[in-house]
């Protein structure tokens, strides 16, 4: 199933779509429904990026469109070029009307900083200034609309370094590309309980990747083992409502859990508790489990990994994944994830995971299941903790309020 899946899927495209169909087929081989829930987003086509340095020394450089900041003029925009290393008050005094260079993503916080400051447009470098691999493909998210548009383009690191170093002066960035809303979709299926089917617990992993990634462990492998869960419960049935859901568009901004909190208010009373497996498989690596709830998941799963012999570290805490909407709306989260293997780029790869390692974070994941559905009583109260509360509302407000830190949020190396 993993190596079936492995291949560029981003978020909104045709390559997405045919994941989900994989997906759904998937699900529909086992005798048990899937639906396919759509909900729109951003995306872009491009169709020019260009970058020259006019002065002291004319060169051409390899560039890349920043998704969704908009167009040049078709003749391009030539200005003089400033270095704003941490687009503050201070590197920004002097950037009206000009093209910035700044370093790495631009968050939210960062771009409204250059459109207050009236820069002209961006210019953003990613990757190492010893290792030369793909370019960046970045894009803004509709967070930003708001406060305008402002156009960037991406560029290598090294040749950032160039332009440094030998003095560019003048540059000209031409940037022409198309913004239009596609959709995008969960896949769910929804295995009713026998004894409490009042009483949900989701399942959820995403399914979409990054660009030039195949996606194996990230997250091919955690959707392969919430399928396998599927399985075992389209024979064995549960005593609670399990609702599986491979989530679209998660690389996005979490935009294909967030738009079912948002479509189905009235479904979200029900459930009890978020199960979300996110990486996994890494032949070199650790388990972890992150929790946003309770206390007692956090010793539950303590004594589980003691009494099962599988390594685990636990954390109170968030994690950037699908988790977050439901815990946005009280429902308590566990996240599962192995750290290891590499992560958005290209040698997010299948050779680097273990079956072994899959089966062993999946057989956990089950025997943890097995043990909400099966209880008497729901044994986790449904609530997040005070401490965990502010941790999620200082995310969300960082999410909202001043952009994401997507280098910060996963080990990409």
């Amino acid at each position: 199933m993993l190596e079936k899946l492995s291949f560029e899927r981003l978020g909104g495209s045709p390559e997405e779509r045919r994941a989900a169909d994989i997906l759904a087929d998937e699900v529909r081989s086992m005798g048990l429904e899937a639906e396919k829930q759509e909900f729109d987003i951003w995306q872009y086509e491009s169709e020019r990026a260009e970058l020259s340095v006019l002065e002291p020394y004319e060169k051409d450089y390899e560039v890349s469109v920043y998704g969704l900041t908009g167009c040049t003029p078709r003749e391009g925009l030539k200005r003089e070029l400033l270095y704003v290393e941490d687009v503050d008050e201070v590197s920004l005094a002097d950037a009206e009307d000009r093209i910035v260079l700044v370093n790495k993503r631009v968050n939210l916080k960062k771009y409204r900083r250059m459109l207050e400051a009236e820069a002209a447009g961006f210019i953003a470098w990613g990757g190492k200034v010893y290792r030369r691999e793909d370019i960046p493909r970045w894009a803004i998210r509709p967070e930003y609309f708001d406060h305008g548009k402002i156009p960037g383009i991406s560029m290598f690191a090294d040749d950032a370094a160039e332009m440094l170093r030998k003095g560019a002066e003048t540059v000209c960035i031409n940037v022409q590309q198309e913004e239009r809303e596609v959709s995008s979709q969960n896949v769910i299926c929804e295995i009713p309980g026998k004894e409490k089917p009042e009483e949900v617990v989701m399942v959820t992993a995403h399914y979409d990747s990054v660009p030039y990634s195949s996606g194996a462990n990230d997250n091919g492998a955690g959707s392969v083992i919430i399928m396998e869960l599927a399985r075992h419960y389209a024979q064995h049935q549960p005593d609670r409502t399990l609702r599986f859901m491979w989530c679209g568009s998660e690389e996005l901004g979490l935009r294909g859990s967030f738009s079912y909190v948002k479509e189905n208010e009235d479904l979200l009373d029900d459930i009890k508790f978020v199960l979300n497996v996110d990486v996994a498989g890494a032949i070199l690596g650790k388990n972890i489990a992150i929790i946003t709830g309770p206390e007692a998941v956090k010793h539950y799963i303590e004594v589980m990994s003691k009494s099962e012999g599988v390594p685990l570290s636990t954390r109170h805490n968030v994690y950037s994944s699908d988790s977050i909407p439901f815990a946005e709306q009280g429902i308590p989260s566990l996240n599962f994830i192995r750290t290891g293997a590499p992560i958005h780029n290209r040698h997010d790869r299948i050779e680097y995971l273990s079956p072994d390692k899959l089966s062993e974070l999946g057989d956990f994941a089950l025997n943890f299941c097995e043990y909400v559905q099966r209880a008497k009583v729901f044994p986790f109260e449904r609530a997040i903790p005070e401490k965990v509360q502010k941790k999620l509302d200082k995310y969300l407000e960082r999410v909202r309020g001043q952009g994401y830190d997507e280098e910060n949020e996963k080990d990409s190396d």
